[in-house]
């Protein structure tokens, strides 16, 4: 009787041990969940501003080729006019079809506001906007990791299973890791 007592003693510190020790891990594992979710908040946001930039500037980049073909059409229009006989008027039509011919020049190729300058701005904010929804997807997975080791160790708490408690402590590491590659290399943690 004394060793049925005794072993139902042990059989009852372990659970409390298994169960003190699934509680810590839950609570650890629910505070990294609040962490990788607020990051993936965070990305989620970047993507839809960036998104957001990039439009902006694609529209500002068409707007700037309009008015490039328009400079253009004007110029050749008054090429294609009759010279006037006067040299006054052929020298303001030449000055005329030059200020069209160098507005073009400009809309494409201005080094602060021309086309090729709108482009790389536009691609610039593209490749944030890509990495911003890489770093939310790999945040995202590392929440999910979380999540899933915070049921898994509630039930071993419950059912007293180590194998549990070890999957949930593995699933926890899971998520440190996509987190982690949330930060410092997104591409490998968003799938």
């Amino acid at each position: 009787m004394e060793k049925v007592l005794e072993h139902h003693e042990h059989a009852h510190h372990a659970f409390e041990q298994g169960a003190k020790n699934a509680a810590l891990a839950v609570a650890v594992l629910a505070a990294m969940l609040a962490v990788s979710e607020q990051q993936a908040k965070h990305a989620d946001i970047r993507v839809q501003l960036t998104g957001i930039f990039a439009a902006d500037a694609w529209s500002q980049y068409q707007a700037k080729s309009d008015r490039q073909l328009v400079s253009l059409d004007m110029a050749a229009m008054l090429g294609a006019l009759e010279a006037p006989t006067d040299p006054t008027l052929v020298q303001r039509r030449d000055a005329v079809i030059k200020r069209f011919n160098d507005d073009a020049e400009r809309f494409a190729k201005d080094p602060k506001d021309g086309k090729e300058a709108i482009s790389d701005r536009a691609r610039e904010w593209e490749a944030q906007r890509n990495e911003s929804l890489e770093r939310a997807h790999s945040f995202d997975n590392a929440a999910a990791a979380f999540e899933l080791g915070i049921v898994l160790a509630t039930a071993s708490a419950i059912t007293v299973a180590k194998p549990l408690f070890r999957f949930s402590l593995l699933m926890g590491t899971i998520g440190v890791v996509l987190a982690v590659l949330g930060w410092f290399a997104p591409g490998y943690g968003a799938f």
